[in-house]
């Protein structure tokens, strides 16, 4: 009768636990693939536009030229082909200027990117535009190179970015 009640007892606190959410498995080694085929490196789960790669831009610009504009829809075309169909688009800028300037500024160029995205084949609901402004700078501004790797946008796809 006790190893009854310690079954029941047993049964009944199993029945009771939380079931977790499963976390997303990662990217599928064809994913991965792809991704390191465009320039995109790991960084923890997600992966991000390589930093050589990195989309670059002039003094209060936000307007991709033609080649960046070309080369972001390959990019674009060659991760919705391995159903990563979306990504987080970060605008960034250099510490010239007003903060909130840098703000919209940091908007306005991640938002020519994702356009560039979409125009590849992702999605406009599975992207994320953010600006950063001068938050999150790579190098000193207090050089002109400096200042100028810090203008800049990074794409990064994360697993939930998938099919």
């Amino acid at each position: 009768m006790r190893h009854f009640f310690l079954s029941l007892a047993f049964l009944a606190l199993a029945a009771c636990q939380t079931v977790q959410p499963q976390r997303p498995a990662g990217f599928t080694a064809r994913q991965v693939a792809a991704l390191k085929q465009q320039g995109f490196e790991p960084a923890g789960e997600d992966w991000q536009f390589g930093m050589a790669d990195r989309l670059l831009f002039a003094v209060e610009e936000s307007a991709l030229i033609a080649d960046q504009r070309v080369a972001i829809g390959r990019i674009s075309a060659a991760l919705v082909a391995v159903d990563i169909r979306g990504a987080r688009v970060e605008g960034h800028t250099d510490s010239t200027g007003a903060a909130s300037y840098n703000e919209a500024l940091s908007l306005r160029r991640a938002g020519a990117v994702a356009d560039a995205l979409v125009e590849g084949g992702m999605a406009r609901p599975a992207m994320r535009v953010v600006g950063m402004g001068a938050r999150v700078p790579v190098e000193s501004n207090r050089s002109a190179d400096g200042r100028r790797e810090n203008r800049r946008v990074v794409i990064i796809v994360s697993p939930a970015d998938g099919a």
